[in-house]
């Protein structure tokens, strides 16, 4: 559990830490009750998720939320590792741990680690359409958008204009996996009825809206995964 321990503590390697968590869970599958080995493997987690919980910061707070209930729900199941039941429970808890640290991974190259430069030069690799579109969806000149995105300039986008990039791209973020590129950049100026008919990009500079783009972007990635 090398790569769960190492994320719990900093974040490192979420996708590392996904992927061993499934795979014991996947060693629950085939048994009937928790091995002591199991056992304490699942108290090693658990352990450090209590004891580092606080350095989460940077962490959607969703995630975090299914993180801690998860760990719970497994603290439970090893607690009374010979209940009816507590096999079962303890492998939907570790499930539950994969999938939040899967999300965790894939919101990295948006985190708020990230600076505005590197997500202009994130947006122009995921979406693949011209830079005149990208600059107008980030309210821009063509011109400006081409000093973010050159190595040379070090000024990149600051105030409003950072924090609509920073909009942008975590909307754009969830639709990657439901839209094809030049499919992402149209949903923007959609008409959706959830909006009342208004168009996304028109909410992008009030903050009050992220959370409602946002979860209707990631609405579209589970109507597709379904």
């Amino acid at each position: 559990m090398n790569a769960v321990l190492e994320t719990i503590r900093d974040l490192s390697r979420p996708a590392e830490a996904a992927g061993e968590l499934h795979e014991l869970s996947m060693r629950l599958a085939y048994l009937e009750t928790i091995p002591a080995d199991i056992q304490h493997e699942v108290r090693e987690v658990t352990d450090a998720v209590d004891r580092h919980e606080g350095s989460w910061r940077t962490v959607d707070p969703h995630y975090v939320e299914i993180l801690l209930r998860a760990t719970l729900s497994a603290q439970l199941a090893v607690g009374e590792p010979d209940l009816p039941g507590s096999r079962e429970r303890l492998r939907m808890a570790l499930d539950g741990l994969s999938s939040a640290f899967d999300a965790i991974a894939e919101s990295q190259p948006v985190s708020d680690e990230r600076t505005g430069k590197e997500l202009v030069a994130w947006l122009v690799d995921q979406t693949e359409v011209s830079q005149a579109e990208l600059a107008h969806l980030l309210g821009v000149s063509p011109r400006q958008f081409q000093r973010w995105l050159s190595p040379a300039e070090k000024a990149g986008p600051e105030g409003p204009d950072l924090r609509r990039v920073r909009a942008v791209a975590r909307v754009v973020n969830q639709l990657r996996f439901a839209l094809t590129p030049a499919g992402v950049i149209a949903w923007f100026t959609r008409r959706l009825p959830d909006l009342g008919r208004k168009r996304p990009i028109d909410l992008l500079d009030k903050p009050e809206h992220l959370p409602e783009l946002i979860g209707l972007a990631a609405d579209m990635r589970a109507t597709t995964a379904t």
